[in-house]
């Protein structure tokens, strides 16, 4: 079997972009946690395809390149009549304005392993809208779910912290 090289985004940025104006989808692999929980470091793909500020509204995940050249994908939070601010969804600040060159692509389709999830769906759409206005609590939120994650993971795998004692006299 060959081996699989990881390429950074900027590297093929010219490439995906060529693919997007011929109309094409480019499916790429989700790096960073900007966008976690909806989008997963390393583990979640997206399907983009080239889109224009007047197709865009709110909830959308869009492609953009920033004014330094950096490029992040993150949900539309506000459109407005030329340009649209833009919020991660791990993050509480908003960035923009973004203006109609900075948008290079809007997600279609998120895959997570081998299930396909429409990008517009309802069920995304209204979590999106929730996590939204649960902005000013996601630093709690996370917080917790990560412990009670930490929790389940040590009750699947049994660990425990264990004083030298306290398995002997059990025993």
């Amino acid at each position: 079997m060959s081996e699989i090289k990881e390429i950074k985004t900027d590297t093929m940025m010219p490439v995906i972009d060529k693919l997007l104006k011929d109309g094409k989808g480019v499916r790429i692999k989700v790096t960073g946690s900007s966008m976690y929980p909806f989008l997963r470091d390393k583990k979640d793909s997206v399907v983009l395809y080239r889109t224009a500020l007047d197709r865009v509204k709110a909830g959308d995940i869009i492609l953009v390149q920033r004014k330094e050249g950096a490029y992040v994908m993150h949900r539309v939070l506000l459109k407005l009549r030329s340009s649209v601010y833009i919020l991660g969804d791990a993050q509480r600040r908003l960035e923009g304005p973004i203006y109609e060159g900075q948008i290079l692509a809007k997600v279609e389709t998120i895959w997570r392993g081998n299930r396909p999830i429409a990008g517009d769906s309802l069920v995304i759409r209204g979590l999106a809208l929730l996590w939204t206005f649960a902005i000013p609590f996601r630093r709690i939120i996370m917080k917790s779910y990560r412990r009670l994650r930490n929790w389940q993971l040590m009750m699947k795998h049994k660990v425990f912290n264990c004083l030298p004692g306290d398995v002997e006299s059990k025993i």
